[in-house]
């Protein structure tokens, strides 16, 4: 399975938005199964699209909180219940942070991580992580001190949309072996 992890810059709705679920249908490989909702992944509506100043603050909110137990534990809640077996995770800007404060072992193989805003990169046994940043990404540049594994011609939020990163992900889940 792969799965998306991102801030969530509409919190009253989990659904993902029309450019991620179609950045998830692009890089999907066969035999591999697409989580169709994003973090916390209960289903619902699509994300709205949201001012860029009130995203970031909404995220930057939920990059607070995830340093709390209460955050912490309902992160491992919804890792826990995405079930066992081979499962990547694809994050983007703070869903790096976030996942790293929830983290539970042996749930994950992969990580690719798109945009990461978390200063230092982390590292956990017997996970793959691959670290995307956009030449033009001044964020990532900016607050991800480690020197990405690829880089892409997009911005911060270029991402979903950028062709060059649809075939670097799509390659990365392509050759992973669980």
């Amino acid at each position: 399975r792969v799965a998306l992890m991102t801030g969530r810059s509409d919190p009253a709705r989990t659904g993902l938005p029309e450019a991620q679920a179609a950045f998830l249908a692009a890089v999907t490989p066969p035999g591999m199964v697409a989580v169709k909702d994003g973090y916390p992944w209960i289903g619902g509506p699509p994300e709205m699209p949201v001012p860029l100043l009130l995203a970031a603050w909404r995220n930057a909110s939920q990059w607070r909180a995830a340093r709390n137990g209460a955050a912490q534990a309902e992160i491992s809640a919804r890792l826990h219940a995405l079930g066992r077996g081979p499962l990547a995770i694809i994050t983007g800007s703070c869903g790096l942070d976030l996942l790293h404060c929830g983290w539970v072992e042996d749930r994950c193989g992969l990580v690719i991580a798109l945009g990461p805003v978390m200063a230092e990169r982390p590292c956990w046994p017997g996970v793959r992580l691959v670290t995307v940043i956009g030449r033009r990404d001044l964020l990532a540049r900016t607050l991800h001190r480690a020197a990405p594994d690829i880089r892409v011609p997009c911005s911060h939020m270029g991402y979903w949309t950028c062709h060059e990163t649809r075939a670097a992900v799509a390659g990365v889940l392509r050759d992973w072996t669980p």
